[in-house]
């Protein structure tokens, strides 16, 4: 048995909004064929789009009913989150999973580290229970998702592991981030938690992690030293193309290998899981605020919470805001 798992991110660079950090697995009970870099440890290759060409299509445009699995920036290109959607739902329903609002996705989602639900700092806009799912697709299409990914995956010896999401909202990534810790550090304690999630699923079975680099960093074993004390970290490449690492657990020979390069999501398939998982989670969080505030301000147009437009949103619901006891802490990041 071995496990692939992509992790990815959605919302790094906006002013407003969560970030959400994703992690996606499969499984494998067959190993035909070695990861990139290396034969040794005899684990899947990523790269799976063409083994599974007859289920999964890697653009929304052409893929003549197959699953679209791709970067997320790609499936939500146009605004429309039905490509997310059937992907991040038909994938839980292949793990037997079907949440029907957005409190069911969190419960089944979420990590034990994930945002306390009580910080401090009220959020009246977070009502995930009054958020019905699906919202832009319906069952058939999410069924259908389901029965080519199982099909396909199947035929490969593979099947669905699970998904996790670690979020953070604007308060809690503030908090990540004070002291000494840059936004890319904060993001990499958020893939931290679910890399360890993950291992702690695998049950002493190889893993393969697969993730976008973070800020443009090319050097992780420092990182992973510290995120993980009780683990030799093993440098295996550095280079303009690829970060590399194997962590070396006492007593076991299960190798866990991390790969992180640009675009992961492109070459990995699990990642680009992740990627639409982490979309998925964070524009159903920006619905909710959008709604919030706009039940509050007629005509209020809503926002993605990026650039200038942050701001225009913040100075257009600066009165409710104030009215509504909502500190500007609660829902803009200091960096």
């Amino acid at each position: 048995m071995a496990f692939l798992v992509g992790i990815d991110e959605a919302g790094y660079g906006p002013h407003l909004g969560p970030l959400v950090v994703a992690a996606a697995t499969l499984e494998f009970s067959a190993l035909a064929r070695p990861a990139a870099g290396g034969t040794a440890d005899a684990l899947p290759d990523p790269d799976l789009w063409e083994s599974l060409q007859s289920h999964i299509h890697k653009r929304p445009s052409g893929s003549g009913g197959r699953v679209v699995v791709c970067d997320s920036k790609v499936a939500y290109a146009s605004g429309n989150l039905a490509t997310l959607e059937r992907a991040v739902l038909g994938f839980l329903a292949a793990a037997g999973a079907r949440p029907r609002s957005l409190a069911e996705l969190i419960r089944v989602l979420a990590v034990p580290s994930s945002e306390p639900s009580a910080n401090g700092l009220p959020r009246p806009w977070d009502r995930p229970e009054a958020l019905c799912l699906p919202l832009a697709s319906d069952t058939a299409e999410i069924d259908s998702a389901a029965a080519h990914l199982e099909k396909g995956l199947a035929v490969i010896g593979g099947r669905i592991g699970g998904l996790t999401v670690n979020i953070a909202s604007a308060a809690r990534l503030n908090r990540l981030i004070d002291g000494d810790r840059n936004k890319a550090g904060a993001l990499f304690a958020l893939a931290a938690d679910l890399v360890a999630e993950s291992i702690s699923r695998s049950r002493g079975q190889a893993v393969h992690f697969t993730m976008d680099r973070h800020g443009g960093r090319r050097y992780y074993a420092g990182l992973l030293c510290g995120a993980f004390p009780m683990t030799a970290v093993e440098t295996l490449e550095e280079s303009p193309e690829m970060s590399r690492y194997r962590l070396v657990h006492s007593g076991s020979e299960a190798p866990v290998l991390i790969s992180v390069c640009d675009r992961c999501e492109t070459w990995s398939l699990p990642t680009a899981l992740a990627s639409m998982a982490a979309k998925y989670v964070r524009e159903l969080a920006m619905a909710q605020l959008n709604a919030y505030f706009q039940s509050l301000v007629p005509g209020l147009r809503p926002t993605a919470g990026y650039g200038l437009d942050a701001w225009r949103f913040l100075d257009d619901v600066a009165g409710a805001r104030t009215a509504a006891g909502v500190p500007v802490a609660a829902m803009l990041r200091s960096r």
